[in-house]
């Protein structure tokens, strides 16, 4: 009897689950980085694609769409580990602060201008590392006050000595910790503001995907720049990992860029910006993306248009149109040809065919020409608002038949939308904050009454 492998097991469920939906046509699937997902894809790209010449698009050759925001966990939970005594130094310190009204009081003394609330500092949830980021960050503003209270106060000094784990509770923190926390913050925000986005589980964000992922790689470069040799070399590591992750940035999935194109207040303009940010302006790595990337979008346009039982390929339109136009010339030899300048007699006829020739004829383009031409949307919107994208391809749907429904498949390009959002089962950051000052507040008010009993 055959082992049935991990990646069989995955490609069978996939398969499985689709048949039940009664779902016939896939345009990618996103899956995490694990080996097992890229076997299983194959597969079920050889199974899926004998249900019918259309269950994938383009052949299926952008099937694969690799997880952005797993890979950002991967960089970053790799770059933390190295420093975990380091963040668990400040992590003690931050505990030891808000453990009690008196110890919070007392570090408020210390602290140069404001008041100190226990959701003034807060304290991370361990498996999440955006709340570390934010606890770091705070911490550093403190940091003057934290060095304070290692001189004056005795109290925090024994808490450092305590066992914890079968050893001394790490802490307090000094020059090293804060120094490493640093510049482990210089990266965590690069990939902080880019978690945000990819990881939208209730609003849309494949057209926002490879703006992020190149500004990741291009922030990361920077710091390979860097005169810090720590930095440099943190740095120079984070990026051939980012890189590997995504099988090479050249080898990214290009409907992330597709996406991005399909926003029509960004359109080729923006992925030509990031182009010139990774390769330079003019050089053969920007070309040579470019111009597979109008071909992708080319060839998008030309299937969807014939599936949608819409007109020839634009190629064969040109064709046509010569050999009409050739005809028509021969016809027109047949005739006697009309007199003009003579004697200064000039025909209006005539001179527009001469202005034609200055100005350019202009073809006639098909609805990828037209709005790859056309002017990018101006996105300036209220504070607040973001530019409403699936509005402009409702309301442009008439104008655009075929690229409106290849718009449809490509923004939808993202995780799939659970039921119980995300935000219902795991509070934000600002929420988190919100319920450390009420406890904050709580932990006041009963501290003030036991004073008044006693």
């Amino acid at each position: 009897m055959s082992r049935i492998t991990k990646s069989q097991t995955i490609a069978s469920v996939l398969l499985d689950c689709l048949a039940e939906w009664r779902i016939e046509r896939v345009f990618c699937v996103t899956v995490d980085n694990e080996t097992a997902n890229t076997s299983a894809l194959r597969k079920f790209h050889s199974a899926f694609s004998l249900v019918s010449d259309q269950s994938l698009v383009l052949d299926g050759e952008f099937l694969h769409m690799r997880c952005s925001a797993h890979i950002i966990n991967l960089i970053v939970r790799d770059g933390m580990a190295e420093i975990d005594q380091n963040v668990t130094a400040i992590r003690n310190a931050i505990s030891y602060v808000r453990s009690h009204t008196n110890r919070l009081s007392s570090f408020e003394l210390k602290v140069e201008t404001g008041k100190i609330s226990r959701g003034s500092l807060p304290l991370d949830v361990k498996t999440r590392w955006n709340s570390t980021y934010l606890m770091l960050t705070t911490a550093q503003k403190f940091k003057v006050a934290f060095n304070k209270i290692v001189a004056e106060d005795k109290l925090y000094n024994d808490y450092f000595c305590e066992i914890e784990a079968g050893a001394k509770r790490i802490g307090p923190p000094d020059h090293s910790d804060w120094n490493a926390v640093d510049k482990l913050c210089r990266f965590l925000v690069i990939f902080y503001n880019s978690t945000l986005v990819v990881s939208a589980s209730t609003s849309l964000n494949s057209h926002k995907c490879y703006e992020e992922v190149v500004t990741i790689a291009t922030n990361l470069m920077a710091l390979v720049n860097s005169y810090d040799p720590e930095l440099k070399s943190k740095a120079t590591e984070m990026f051939k990992k980012f890189d590997k992750y995504w099988d090479g940035l050249k080898n990214l999935n290009k409907m992330l860029m597709v996406a991005t194109v399909f926003d029509p207040s960004k359109k080729l303009e923006l992925v030509k910006l990031c182009f010139e940010e990774l390769y330079g302006n003019d050089t053969v790595e920007y070309k040579e993306m470019y111009d597979s990337l109008l071909n992708v979008l080319r060839s998008l346009f030309k299937e969807y248009n014939t599936r949608l039982g819409g007109d020839t390929d634009p190629d064969d339109q040109s064709s046509q149109r010569n050999k009409t136009s050739q005809s028509s010339r021969e016809k027109s030899i047949e005739r006697m040809e009309i007199v003009d300048d003579c004697a200064g007699y000039k025909r209006i006829g005539v001179r527009y065919k001469q202005k034609l020739k200055e100005i350019g004829v202009r073809e006639k383009k098909d609805e990828l020409e037209t709005y790859l031409r056309e002017s990018v949307e101006n996105s300036e919107l209220m504070a607040g608002m973001e530019y409403d994208i699936l509005s402009y391809w409702r309301s442009n749907a008439a104008r655009f038949p075929v690229l409106s429904e290849i718009a449809q498949d490509v923004l939808a390009m993202q995780w799939m939308k659970q039921d119980l959002k995300i935000e219902s089962r795991l509070p934000s950051n600002a929420k988190i904050l919100e319920e450390l000052e009420e406890d904050d507040k709580l932990e006041r008010e009963n501290g003030d009454a036991s004073t008044v009993l006693e």
